[in-house]
């Protein structure tokens, strides 16, 4: 192909401006005033070393003389090289004065007798000649329209301003015929973080992201978030690979090419950080209830209830105003203050992991982020993470229960929605439910829910609540977005703050209803130390690729709104769809979590057959835990050290010493259901090998373990979610190998009952063995008329007790009410009883459960005589 041509004819006599030498007080000046503006510490060695072997030439998004100073002080700053040219700026204001006053002269000349084109062509000329010499140099891909200062600009105006593909047009030309080293790298200048507010008059006068802002209205910004300035540094872009891929398709062509991917880059960055714009409540209100089939719902229900249409609107309308968010950022700031204040004084290290891949899928498409639900403090803590690593912060669905005063309007000033726990038979308020929903997704918002429902007070994720998941794939499907993810997110405490609340509620008191009153009450909780806290974010799920060819199949409405109705067929793939999704999303978010020592303390404390256990027992089985751990998958490095963990959880009063004999480690009866609490946080991973320890003792051949362990994992389907079938074949034979390894078995396939491994693991489910076998046990006695539910959970609750006082059972932690109603639960489905609902006798509105013995009875007798049995072999001695 013909080698483009290239204006070599400009008269070199022209003054050139942009030049990026510093006087002595500017540069003093600028070195105080951007020392804050940050740059990734990697990012700057990778550019650093960018620089030796290329041509770099930095991209940024508008042409600004403030944004030069900015940048190429903060790149000085950081060790990075520093442009030493940037067409069309008059630099020499930031000249030593005898260049000062060299430029000025120059460039009154070429002012007067030189027109702009030529001027223009000239500094092509000398950023293409930097580039060839290797020198750095820095190009704006939008030069600023007319206008003065701080005032907008047309829109139209702006699109002629685009200037930068005709810098990278010169130096594509110029390395045309022999393409060198030259790496383009994009620059993002991140002004605050946070949503923008489209009516804040402040906002609009420091600083808007849709227009190109004046020099003074910059300066303001960044006097504004001077410590939250940062400069995000782009993947760089090799010329030389696109000229020699794309050399057929022409100079022309490659410039496009280059220029659309430099724009993408540096608008999604921006839009990363400031998010949507944010409209207020009352243009929210406007759009919700605009939705076509909420519409048709109000008028078929006016007439069929022979009610005022403005009637049944005006009830809508108040369900929008106490649903929707009300984000502002000096809530958010507010909030800051508050954890950094309360974080020194409570908790220790705050890691994250993973934040970057959700950062870059947040860059194309909305997320949704799933954490899991153990504390108050979630609501929090990912809000705080997104805001301090400049991400628009997340609007949060959180239960009408914590809209009280004052923690529901800081809350939605925070970007929490309010919405009720059950929707009832309330088809109006679910419809305005999916229509804000709608419009957060198609806006394109940060959202968060926690798919459990509510808090786990047993510590191990609890069965998924499909209500919000399915709303959000039904917003999904109406087609507002190309793509959805959906992010899970493990959260770890090394201790929790309601650690006792959680204690009484599971032996079956009373949920405190959360109030202002309450709150003042937590003042001395707030006042202790709970350790460290780690957030994993897991790999987003692409919703669309998950539903693959259903996407159009589930559809309930046109793009144009119009309701389309689904077939039963339809509706219960559907349905199956959002059980398999949420299963996948609990099983990412457990597969997410680390493995923290204070899990595994507590597991070697519990799962021993006394209440009582020597510390170098203790370590011996810690560690062999810790060790066991890799082959189960566990991400990340298992711990090693427990003497520090020791001496945590006996200040905490989950342990304790005995006085005459101080190496045993003592668990006092009342504090056994909050050390369970952070045993069960990671017991998932030791479900497969206690399963094999147990069956192992039972008899079982190593290698005929997979159908009776599937059997167990069927049973305990409700507690854990445990590893998909094809994949436990290859988990299965990493934990029998390193039972090998480790001793446990010998070449022969024989146990050796008394191995370290075997005693660490052999007990850990007890406590879900048991309180299953006292379930079976009471279902059995159950007459055929059967029983209420109610009565039936307190003839549980009085065995349990019976039987531990009579050392039927060992652990009063099996006793905790989540545990005894999954068992219940569990035979409900497995049939061997049925739960039908009866109205009660003293409230005729509330219909209470009946339960009766169910076609597989019989069963029930296996499930008994199967955990009698597991029971005894981890409890004899070995």
């Amino acid at each position: 192909m013909e080698e483009p041509a290239r204006d070599d004819a400009i008269d070199r006599t022209i003054p050139g401006r942009g030049d990026g030498e510093l006087g002595w007080f500017v540069g003093m000046l600028a070195r105080r005033l951007f020392r804050h503006v940050k740059i990734d510490a990697e990012a700057t060695r990778f550019v650093g070393a960018l620089a030796q072997s290329s041509a770099i030439v930095y991209v940024v998004r508008y042409r600004s003389l403030f944004d030069f100073l900015l940048v190429s002080t903060a790149l000085a700053n950081a060790g990075m090289p520093r442009p030493v040219f940037a067409p069309e700026l008059a630099t020499f204001w930031l000249q030593p004065l005898a260049g000062f006053v060299r430029s000025i002269s120059g460039w009154f000349r070429a002012s007067h007798f030189i027109d702009r084109t030529r001027l223009r062509s000239e500094h092509r000329r000398r950023c293409r000649e930097l580039v060839e010499q290797r020198q750095p140099v820095l190009i704006f891909m939008r030069s600023r329209a007319p206008g003065v200062g701080g005032v907008a600009r047309q829109p139209e105006a702006l699109d002629r301003a685009r200037v930068g593909a005709d810098y990278i047009r010169e130096i594509v030309i110029g390395q045309w015929s022999d393409p060198q080293s030259v790496s383009f790298v994009p620059l993002a200048i991140v002004r605050g973080r946070g949503y923008r507010r489209k009516e804040s008059r402040l906002a609009a006068v420091v600083y808007t992201v849709r227009q190109a802002p004046g020099e003074l209205r910059r300066l303001l910004s960044f006097l504004w978030n001077w410590r939250d300035t940062t400069i995000v540094v782009g993947r760089d872009v090799q010329l030389r690979e696109i000229v020699e891929r794309h050399r057929p398709e022409g100079a022309e062509r490659i410039v496009k090419r280059l220029s659309r991917a430099l724009q993408i880059f540096l608008y999604r960055e921006e839009r990363m950080v400031q998010g949507p714009t944010l409209l207020p409540r009352s243009q929210v209100r406007d759009i919700v209830l605009s939705d076509p089939s909420l519409k048709r719902y109000v008028e078929r229900y006016a007439w069929a209830k022979r009610k005022p249409e403005a009637k049944v609107w005006r009830t809508a309308r108040r369900y929008v105003d106490g649903m929707v968010a009300n984000y502002q950022g000096s809530y958010i700031n507010f909030l800051e203050v508050v954890i950094n204040q309360l974080w020194s004084r409570m908790f220790g290290k705050l890691s994250c992991v993973g934040l970057e891949r959700v950062a870059e899928t947040l860059k194309q498409h909305p997320i949704v982020l799933l954490p899991c639900h153990r504390s108050h403090f979630d609501y929090l803590i990912l809000s705080y993470i997104f805001h301090r690593n400049h991400l628009s912060p997340p609007h949060i669905a959180a239960g009408d229960n914590l809209s009280f005063w004052p923690i529901g309007p800081i809350f939605r000033g925070a970007g929490a929605f309010f919405i009720r726990r059950s929707f009832g038979d309330d088809e109006l308020y679910k419809l305005v439910f999916r229509s804000y929903l709608t419009y957060l997704i198609r806006e394109g918002y940060t959202q968060e829910f926690f798919l459990e429902g509510g808090r786990s007070r047993s510590g191990k994720l609890m069965t998924p609540k499909l209500g919000m998941l399915s709303a959000t794939v039904s917003a999904f499907l109406r087609g507002v977005r190309r793509d959805l993810y959906l992010v899970p997110v493990a959260i770890q405490y090394s201790r929790v703050v309601e650690e006792q609340a959680y204690q009484r509620e599971l032996e079956g008191g009373a949920k405190e209803k959360e109030s202002l009153g309450a709150l003042l009450r937590a003042r001395r909780v707030l006042q202790q130390q709970y350790g460290d806290v780690q957030v994993t974010f897991a790999e987003p799920i692409s919703l669309s690729a998950a539903l693959g060819e259903l996407r159009e199949e589930l559809r309930d409405d046109t793009p144009h709104g119009r309701p389309v109705e689904l077939t039963r067929e339809s509706e219960e793939r559907k349905r199956a769809f959002v059980e398999t999704l949420a299963a996948r999303i609990l099983r990412d978010i457990n597969d997410a979590s680390t493995v923290t020592d204070t899990a595994i303390a507590a597991t070697v404390l519990l799962g021993a057959r006394s209440t009582a256990i020597r510390y170098r027992s203790f370590l011996e089985r810690a560690r062999a835990l810790a060790e066991l751990l890799p082959a189960c998958g566990t991400p990340g490095a298992a711990p090693s050290d427990f003497g520090s963990t020791r001496r945590f959880l006996e200040s905490a009063g989950l342990i304790r010493r005995l006085p005459e004999a101080p190496d045993v480690i003592h668990v006092p009866p009342e504090r056994r259901l909050s050390l369970d609490f952070y045993k069960n946080n990671s017991v998932h991973w030791l479900l497969v090998p206690s399963l094999v320890s147990s069956l192992l003792l039972q008899g079982h051949d190593p290698g005929s373990l997979a159908e009776p362990l599937g059997e167990w994992l069927d049973l305990y389907r409700l507690e854990f979610p445990g590893p998909p079938a094809a994949e436990r074949a290859a988990l299965l034979e990493r934990i029998l190998s390193k039972y090998r390894e480790a001793g446990a078995i010998d070449a022969e396939g024989r146990l050796d009952r008394r191995h370290v491994l075997v005693e660490a693991t052999a007990g850990v489910l007890d406590s879900f063995h048991e309180p299953y076998r006292i379930v079976a046990q009471v279902l059995l006695q159950l007459e055929r008329q059967g029983a209420a539910e109610k009565t039936i959970e307190d003839r549980i609750k009085k065995q349990y007790k019976a039987a531990f006082l009579l050392g039927e059972v060992r652990k009063p932690e099996g006793q905790s009410v989540i545990t005894l109603n999954n068992a219940l639960e569990r035979y409900v489905e497995a049939g061997c009883i049925t739960a039908t609902r009866r109205p009660s006798r003293l409230r005729t509105r509330s219909r209470e459960r009946w339960i009766a013995p169910g076609p597989e009875a019989d069963r029930l007798r296996e499930f008994e005589s199967r955990l009698t049995a597991v029971l005894v072999t981890s409890n004899e001695d070995r």
